[in-house]
């Protein structure tokens, strides 16, 4: 059965307001700390921090192991060779400073729930850590990606076959707080036979998989490619297999189906999933440095990104300011001479670089206007606006170079400037957002060699052309 949520999603774009609240979602997750389970916490890679939930340990205990799934991986822009570990290890020390400790992580994954890349490689290594010792359950903020992996999951061999046409897929939407309530499968117990037969498949698939990436990498050289995912994988199903329909033409257009078989669930107190182990989908709350709650659908669709990050890349001087829509705004307050400033960021949201003492006035004269974008409306709309407030502190960098970031400052939902300065200078910065939360100061940055994919600089102007976008082997 579907509810009436789901169904309001999937067929008129509408979302009924339930959403989990901080304060209960503790308390939903508290029976974690007397199981013996295997935590996938999902992280999303466009805004981690602030996907990552504080104080995680203390609602699943500080005895759980836990894989660490990064997802959105192909929304990043390749910016050189071996980019990938460099995002694990920059992932890797942000989750050590939000107390995670080292000994409770047995894996770190990058995959992309929507392109299916890096699934494969999660449920072989799941097979291996973890195998049949207990359930398994998905983890993470809103908008992380938790539903799109579970419903990934569940059409691979990581899913029990008979249950695989069973049981309803999860609702995926980009509205937060999609899923209110655990959804669930069970988990396929790997016996030997069954392993050497999926990486049978697995190394037999290995030559498809390769020729389509380099096809894929053709593409993205093209100039009309540019918004294509850098990753892609396919997920494949070894044990299941479709009936064919009887005596049925191939070539038909009309499509006759005979004593059609109803969805009617799954019984888990049924002989066959009495003692299955189960992979949990869990409900999202919204950590309390994001801002999407503040957000309505239509500036939903312009703040998550949707398609390959193209980075912006200015020329800053001291006592500029940068805004990233009508949701964040970063100062360069003083320094040692001119900076650039890359932007990472949905391409739907206008970049606008103006000086400091006039940036109140210029945001006050054109909030709510396509000048900013977001937030987008009527006087109603803008008088429930909280307006942007400095963070608490401020961020001091040292430059190392014109080739390389020295460091991301992220501002919450609305995306991350990377900062690149000469050779040992130095330059401070203040950042506003709403509330003045979710600013966070990421060394070593995400994307270090992202600063050099843009063209050359725009006459008159601080921005830089777009460049290739991509590096590209």
């Amino acid at each position: 059965m579907v509810c009436q949520r789901c169904h309001f999603m999937r067929f008129y774009d509408t979302a009924l307001n339930v959403i989990v609240s901080p304060d209960d979602y503790p308390k939903l997750m508290a029976h974690l700390k007397h199981k013996v389970a295997l935590i996938l916490l999902l992280v999303d890679l466009l805004d981690f921090p602030c996907s990552i939930w504080p104080g995680i340990m203390d609602i699943i205990g500080h005895k759980q192991p836990i894989v660490i799934v990064a997802n959105k991986v192909d929304l990043l822009p390749p910016d050189s060779r071996g980019f990938l570990h460099r995002i694990q290890k920059c992932l890797a020390e942000n989750l050590t400073s939000s107390g995670i400790p080292t000994k409770n992580i047995k894996h770190i994954a990058l995959i992309s729930a929507k392109t299916g890349y890096g699934v494969e490689e999660l449920i072989t290594k799941l097979h291996n850590i973890w195998g049949y010792k207990g359930d398994v359950y998905l983890l993470g903020s809103t908008n992380v990606g938790k539903s799109t992996l579970f419903n990934a999951l569940l059409q691979s061999d990581y899913c029990k076959v008979k249950a695989v046409d069973l049981i309803q897929r999860a609702t995926t939407s980009p509205w937060p707080g999609t899923t209110i309530n655990l959804l669930k499968f069970p988990i396929l117990r790997p016996s030997g036979w069954q392993l050497y037969e999926r990486t049978k498949r697995i190394i037999s698939t290995r030559q498809q998989v390769e020729a389509q990436r380099r096809l894929h990498n053709l593409q993205l050289k093209e100039n009309n490619a540019k918004n294509l995912p850098s990753l892609i994988g396919h997920i494949g199903m070894t044990f299941y297999t479709k009936t064919p329909a009887v005596n049925a033409d191939p070539f038909s257009i009309e499509r006759k189906v005979e004593n059609p078989r109803v969805l009617c669930g799954l019984d888990p107190a049924d002989e066959t999933y009495a003692k299955s182990k189960w992979c949990y989908d869990t409900p999202g709350a919204v950590h309390p440095d994001q801002v999407i709650h503040l957000l309505t659908t239509e500036e939903l669709m312009m703040t998550l990104p949707k398609k390959l990050v193209q980075p912006r890349t200015f020329r800053v001087s001291p006592n500029m300011s940068l805004f990233i829509a009508g949701l964040g705004r970063l100062d360069y307050v003083e320094g040692d001479g001119p900076i650039r400033m890359t932007v990472f960021s949905s391409s739907s949201l206008p970049l606008t670089i103006c000086q400091i003492d006039d940036a109140a006035e210029i945001y006050d004269a054109l909030l709510g206007s396509k000048l900013l974008g977001v937030p987008c409306g009527g006087s109603s709309r803008l008088s429930q606006w909280p307006g942007l407030k400095v963070h608490s502190r401020d961020f001091e960098l040292q430059g190392c170079g014109w080739k390389e970031s020295c460091g991301d400052i992220l501002l919450s939902s609305a995306g991350w400037i990377a900062i690149t300065a000469g050779k040992d200078k130095r330059c401070r910065f203040q950042a506003w957002t709403p509330g003045g939360v979710g600013v966070h100061l990421r060394c070593p940055p995400l994307l270090p060699f992202a600063v050099n994919l843009c063209g050359s600089k725009v006459r008159r102007s601080p921005a830089y052309r777009k460049g290739k976008g991509v590096y590209l082997k």
